[in-house]
C-alpha cells in the first residue's frame, strides 16, 4: 500500500514536471519565433510641419528582428499635401516618396509592451507645382530629390500572437538641407500601424 501511494505521487510529480517543461518549451518556442525573422509594418503617418501644414502618408517597413533588440530594415512612404507656403512661395500638390534605411532598437523585446527608438535615413523623390506669393496662379512644375531623415520613439503592443500594433512620435524632414532657402517641409511626425511577424 505504501509503495502504491509513493508510486502514485511519483507519477503525479513526473506528469506535473512534464507538463511544466512542455509549457516552458512551447512558450520559449513562441518567443523564439518572434526573433530571427522578418516583420512587415504598414502604417499611417501624419506630419505637422513647422509651417502648420499637414502631410498625410501611408508607409511600409520591412525589418529583420534580432534577439538583442535591434531591427535593421528598409521602408518606403508616400506623403502628400494640397498646398504649402514656404520661403515666399506657394507650393501646390506636393508629393514626396522617401525610400530609406531604418534602424529600430527595442528596449524590452520579450515583454508585452515594447518601447523602442528608431531612426531612418534615405532619399526623397519630390514633385510639386510652385508659384511666387504675389502671382499664385503662375505655376511651374518642380521635380527634385532630397535627404530624408526621421528620428523618434514609440510603443509596440500585442494584438494577436503574430500581429503587434504600434504608435510613435518623432521628428521628420523630407528634404534636409543647410540652405535655408530650400523647400524643406519638416516637423513633428505621428504614426500608427501594426507589425506582422
Amino acid at each position: 500500500m505504501f509503495d502504491q501511494q509513493n508510486l502514485f505521487f511519483m507519477k503525479l510529480i513526473y506528469t506535473a514536471l512534464i507538463l511544466l517543461f512542455s509549457f516552458t518549451a512551447i512558450k520559449a518556442q513562441t518567443v523564439e519565433k518572434q526573433f530571427n525573422t522578418f516583420s512587415f509594418s504598414p502604417a499611417f503617418e501624419l506630419l505637422r510641419s513647422t509651417h502648420s501644414n499637414l502631410f498625410y502618408s501611408p508607409s511600409i517597413k520591412v525589418n529583420y528582428l534580432y534577439k538583442n533588440g535591434f531591427e535593421p530594415g528598409l521602408g518606403i512612404e508616400y506623403s502628400a499635401t494640397p498646398i504649402h507656403h514656404d520661403n515666399g512661395y506657394v507650393l501646390y500638390k506636393l508629393r514626396y516618396l522617401p525610400i530609406y534605411g531604418n534602424l529600430k532598437y527595442n528596449f524590452s523585446p520579450t515583454k508585452k509592451l515594447q518601447p523602442y527608438v528608431e531612426t531612418s535615413l534615405g532619399l526623397s523623390i519630390i514633385k510639386y507645382s510652385i508659384a511666387a506669393d504675389p502671382t499664385p496662379n503662375s505655376t511651374s512644375v518642380v521635380k527634385e530629390q532630397g535627404f530624408y531623415v526621421y528620428g523618434g520613439t514609440g510603443l509596440r503592443y500585442p494584438i494577436t500572437k503574430n500581429i503587434k500594433g504600434f504608435v510613435g512620435i518623432g521628428f521628420k524632414g523630407y528634404r534636409m538641407s543647410t540652405n535655408d532657402l530650400d523647400i524643406n517641409p519638416h516637423g513633428l511626425s505621428f504614426q500608427a500601424g501594426f507589425s506582422i511577424l
